[in-house]
């Protein structure tokens, strides 16, 4: 499962890993970032726009609720959110490592260098 995981986001990203050799589309890499910049940039212009709007209510995931007169922070629900961001930040993390190791074996706590 992690390794289709892998080789999905490889082939998005235009790399194709061999028995012996990598060969990497620039192009579709470029492409994958250029569509991910600008899913971010609308995303991060839509959150913009609802905060000055008021209409941001993250409450049930966040705790924090923001209005046009005030800002409401559950923090034991916001603590929780942060510990759940924090531990999905660390498996992706680790995910990455494992990753970059089974491209270049030469990186730094891998037995087979």
């Amino acid at each position: 499962m992690a390794e289709e995981i892998h080789n999905d986001l490889f082939s998005k990203l235009g790399i194709d890993i061999g028995d012996e050799k990598i060969n990497i589309d620039l192009a579709q890499t470029k492409s994958f970032f250029n569509a991910l910049q600008e899913t971010l940039q609308q995303k991060a212009e839509k959150l913009q726009k609802d905060i000055s709007e008021g209409k941001v209510d993250l409450a049930d995931d966040v705790g924090i609720k923001v209005d046009n007169e005030q800002i409401n922070i559950d923090l034991a629900q916001t603590k929780s959110f942060i510990e759940t961001l924090g531990s999905k930040i660390q498996n992706f993390v680790a995910d990455l490592e494992k990753s970059v190791k089974e491209i270049d074996p030469k990186t730094p706590d891998n037995k087979e260098s």
